[in-house]
Formats: C-alpha cells, structure tokens, sequence
C-alpha cells in the first residue's frame, strides 16, 4: 500500500484531497493533514510518506522550501505542489527542485486523478525495477565472486562481470569466518541458521552503505566479501557480533590486511587466512549477553514510540538491523512476551487511558492507538479486556 502526506494551510482543502482520494485510491494510505510546511516536515521525519501533495504558498515553511529539505535529505518522496498563483517563476523552481508534479488551483478534479494516477504508476514501477535488481544483481555477483574465488571465471565471464559490476569491485576486502574455531573438526550447523546469518550479515553490508555480499563456502566456513571502505574494522566487529547471536561456541575471523582486485580474490582469502584470529567462549557469552540486552532495550524503546503508527516486524527488524526471525526468538526469549503481544498491550492501555480521560469517539481513539480499522480494534479490546471500548468507558465512569 502507498503512503501519501496532505499539506495546505486551508484546512477545507486538505479534506477536499483527502475525499477525493478515498473516493479514488483505496489502496492509498493518508497518513495524515499539516496545515503548513514545518508541520510537514515533522510528521515525514516520523514516517517518510511515497509522494505528498502540498500547496506552495504557506506559512512558516512554504511548499519549495519544503521540496529542498526533502531533497537535501535523499528522501525518495515524490511531490504534487499546488498554488494558486500561477506564476512560471513558480512553476520553474519545482521543476528545479525535482517536483514530480505542479496543479494550478482551483484544480480539476479529474486533473488531480490524472496527476495522482501518473505519480502512484511510477512509484511501483521504480519499487518493481529496485525489487528485481535486487535480486538479479546480487546472484549474479555472488555467482562470479565465487568462481573467483576459486579461480574458476573464464576470461569472457570475467568481462562480463566487470562490465555489469562496473567500478564496485576495483577494490575487494575478503573476511573468513571459520566457525569450527582452534579445532579441526567442522560442525555441522542447520541449514535454517545458515539461511538466517548470511541474510542477516547481507542486510547489515546493505543498510551501513557496502556493496558486499556473504555466503557458506565450505561446511563451517563463511566468506564475506565486500567493496573497500574505511569503515572496515566496524564493520567486522558488527558482523562478528551478528555471528555471536548464533554461534555459541569458538570460532576464527580473518580478513585480508588490503584490497584486491576481483581478478585476485585467491590472494586475498589466502591473506585473511593468514590473519585469522580466535574469539573465545568467554568473550562470546559476555559479548552476546551485553549485545542482546542492548538489543532488546532498543527494540522496546522503538515500540514505545511508534506503537501508536503501523509498526511491524520488519520495521523494527531494520532498524535494529538484526533478521526479523531472530529477532522474535530473541524478544520472547529476553521478555517472555511475543513482539505482537507487547505491541498490542501498549496499545490497549494507551486506548484504555484515552477512553477514560476523553469524549472522543471510539473511532478516533483506534486510530490514535494504532489501528486503522475500528472494527478491528474493537475485537482486540475486547479479548484482552473481557469488554467492548464502550463499555469499558462506562464502566470507568462508575468508578
């Protein structure tokens, strides 16, 4: 489902765009109505809407000044800006600033539906495009890499990944992380956990800005390999923080001490080789415990605040960068509560607190305690309190 912003300082309009796309869009979710630019800019930094559709002429932040900050801050929002002045100057600057659309008002109404249809389209189509690379990219990369690796790429797959990968691989660190620690015998680990480390330590090369890309080579032996940065030593660290979540037992870490270029990964996994170091029992058990309980008072700090918008398990997944299944074992394991039980908790208390110190409607008080749907919320209430929100604010009110 999109997600749209709507910002103008009439508030007559804003509920005309809100009609209009109800009517329209079902499948578009309105996350909410600023009645200026500065407002705007505070709700799109608690949750970064798919495209807004704001007026240009407002107070305290106009609609340009708005479009810069969102450009400035490499936000993917695509922007419909409306004004009443049609001025080219106008019309120029949101060109300028990378507006996706520009309505004069009074809008037409079918003008809108055109324009919102035109924006929405190239939205999915941009979200299909990303989607597929991601996918055909990376196994296209992994598969070269590892041919690579072993000095199996022919000259001609050697070129042609060079021509696809273009400049991201000119210069490669390899890190190896022999999980059969000192001793010789390798244990075999579950295919599941295999799965589950290498598409956590992916996901952390993905959101800290690396082009990398990890995967088992033998049956205890993980190799990573990845485009140089100087952060390189904290990314290590952070993987072999990931692997503690999992691996309970000694294991070795070693990375190559420069880059290489992909025509020389056998050099460099012979150099991590060289440089492997042992992590010990005792630094794994006191690391992981530290590290999940650090884990765990982040991911209830995250729930407490955004418990009241549409948060879910990949949401706090990616923010803790951590993968989402661990993540559940790990939240029930420390709490004894599953992530959906602790979320809906808050939320039902936070409702209980509005229905006994309000008059709102029962409606409104879901969608301030996080759920759009009423009537769902309603049935919720009721398992978990024994009553209907109706009820229960009555019953508050005997007391």
């Amino acid at each position: 489902m999109l997600t749209t912003l709507l910002i103008d300082d009439e508030p007559l309009t804003t509920q005309a765009l809100r009609k209009i796309i109800e009517n329209h869009f079902p499948n578009i979710e309105i996350l909410g109505e600023a009645t200026n630019g500065l407002k705007a800019w505070e709700l799109i930094q608690n949750r970064v809407p798919d495209f807004i559709i704001s007026d240009i002429r407002m107070p305290k932040l106009d609609g340009l000044e708005l479009l810069d900050k969102v450009r400035d801050a490499e936000l993917p929002i695509k922007v419909i800006l409306l004004t009443a002045y049609g001025e080219f100057e106008y019309a120029r600057q949101a060109l300028k600033l990378g507006a996706s659309g520009y309505l004069l008002k009074p809008y037409i109404q079918s003008e809108l539906i055109k324009e919102v249809t035109r924006v929405t389209k190239e939205i999915e189509a941009e979200n299909g495009y990303k989607s597929i690379l991601s996918k055909a990219i990376p196994l296209f990369e992994e598969n070269a890499l590892k041919k690579l690796l072993v000095d199996k790429l022919d000259s001609n797959g050697l070129n042609e990944f060079l021509e696809m990968a273009e400049s991201r691989w000119d210069k490669c660190v390899v890190s190896v992380f022999q999980l059969g620690g000192s001793s010789l015998k390798a244990e075999e680990i579950e295919e599941v956990i295999k799965i589950s480390i290498t598409e956590e330590i992916n996901s952390h090369l993905l959101y800290s800005g690396y082009h990398g890309i990890s995967f088992f080579r033998k049956l205890n032996e993980i190799i990573m390999i990845h485009a140089h940065k100087d952060t390189d030593a904290q990314l290590i660290e952070s993987c072999t923080r990931i692997l503690m979540n999992y691996i309970h037992k000694p294991f070795k870490i070693g990375f190559s001490q420069s880059s290489y270029p992909p025509q020389q990964l056998p050099e460099a996994y012979e150099d991590a080789q060289r440089h492997s170091t042992a992590i010990q029992d005792l630094t794994i058990t006191k690391n992981t415990t530290d590290h999940q309980g650090v884990l765990i008072d982040k991911a209830v700090e995250y729930c407490k605040r955004y418990y009241t918008t549409d948060i879910n398990l990949q949401k706090i997944a990616d923010h803790l960068d951590i993968n989402k299944f661990h993540f559940c074992n790990l939240f029930k394991d420390q709490l004894h509560v599953t992530f959906w039980d602790y979320v809906t908790n808050l939320r039902i208390d936070h409702a209980k607190h509005l229905l006994q110190s309000s008059e709102e409607r029962v409606s409104s008080i879901a969608i301030q305690s996080g759920y759009i749907n009423s009537s769902h919320f309603g049935r919720v209430f009721k398992e978990i309190t024994g009553v209907t929100p109706a009820e229960y604010r009555r019953q508050a009110k005997t007391f």
